[in-house]
């Protein structure tokens, strides 16, 4: 019965106590912590008191940026960024993914898209597929070449932050500025190479000239790996639009391989000498290989080569946006 009346009575006398519990504050660059009791946290500051609490010890002030987590008394756990610029929440009503068409690569024998998600701010991670031979005819010298195939990429993208840091300071949006992309990419795809040639020549039995169309066909095979450094620039537009300028250069290995070649031939007798009867001649197979539409460029012997590559992608932001 003692027990019980003396209970309240010596949780009344905590009461005080309770009330002035500890906190703990952990700065950055610093392995030890503070115990201490906050009086309040603002905009860019941290007022406290060292613990044990007197009141006659002065109120300490410390920057928002230079405190890397709160822990209050009841448990709750507060953590707070770096700075301003790199925070999380001044971004969280922005679109954080896009995708984009690189115009380039339509310009060039295919079609290359690429898919892009922000990871954190100054962070983000891209992949993109192309598709060789889905595009325009100006990168195979006309209508002698014919390619098919696909090229992947994967990168790693890191967005420039500025050297210095004032108040207020932050990204106009989360996926815009000058960048660095380490990036792998591969190719595989094939080519097919047609050519016609003539020749001509008296035959003496008919006193005519044979002249002799041939036509030929050869079908190569080409796959290539490389590991690109991508320095380029993103623009976003009212969160909707952006336009990625970019130009790569890094180390690659390719390999090239016939893989079958065929003729066929016409001979029709004339009584003039006349090595274009069929029309007009065209070369056959001089610098058939060209890297633009394939990804990348680099070497196809077999050897590391340096590589190269660069783009020109427009698209779109995609996602919902966080409300406020």
């Amino acid at each position: 019965m003692k027990k019980l009346i003396l209970l309240p009575l010596v949780i009344f006398c905590l009461i005080p106590f309770i009330g002035k519990a500890q906190d703990v504050m952990i700065l950055r660059f610093k392995a030890d912590s503070l115990k201490v009791k906050i009086i309040e946290i603002g905009t860019d500051e941290i007022k406290y008191k060292l613990w044990p609490v007197e009141e006659s010890m002065p109120i300490m002030v410390e920057s928002k940026d230079r405190v890397k987590r709160i822990i209050l008394a009841n448990g709750t756990v507060m953590r707070f960024s770096e700075n301003e610029f790199m925070n999380a929440n001044n971004y969280s009503s922005q679109r954080k993914m896009a995708v984009k068409i690189d115009m380039f690569s339509f310009l060039y024998g295919s079609t290359s898209v690429a898919f892009e998600q922000s990871i954190e701010p100054g962070r983000s991670w891209e992949v993109g597929v192309g598709f060789i031979g889905m595009g325009s005819n100006l990168n195979n010298g006309g209508d002698y070449n014919s390619r098919s195939g696909a090229f992947f990429k994967g990168g790693y993208k890191f967005i420039n932050q500025p050297d210095y840091y004032l108040k207020g300071m932050r990204y106009a949006h989360v996926m815009k500025g000058a960048y660095i992309r380490p990036e792998l990419a591969v190719n595989f795809y094939n080519t097919i190479v047609t050519g016609t040639s003539y020749s001509s020549s008296l035959n003496t039995t008919t006193n005519m000239y044979d002249i002799v169309k041939e036509n030929r066909e050869t079908k190569y095979r080409n796959s290539a790996f490389a590991f690109l450094l991508n320095f380029g620039k993103q623009w976003v537009f009212s969160d909707i639009f952006l336009v990625d300028a970019f130009a790569g250069i890094g180390l690659g290995i390719g390999d090239e391989k016939k893989v079958s070649s065929t003729v066929t031939s016409i001979t029709k007798s004339s009584s003039q000498y006349n090595p274009y009867y069929y029309g007009s001649g065209s070369s056959y197979d001089y610098n058939h290989y060209n890297p633009t539409g394939t990804g990348f460029a680099t070497s196809t012997d077999g050897t590391v080569y340096l590589a190269g590559s660069c783009g020109l992608k427009l698209g779109i932001l995609i996602g919902a946006k966080k409300m406020d």
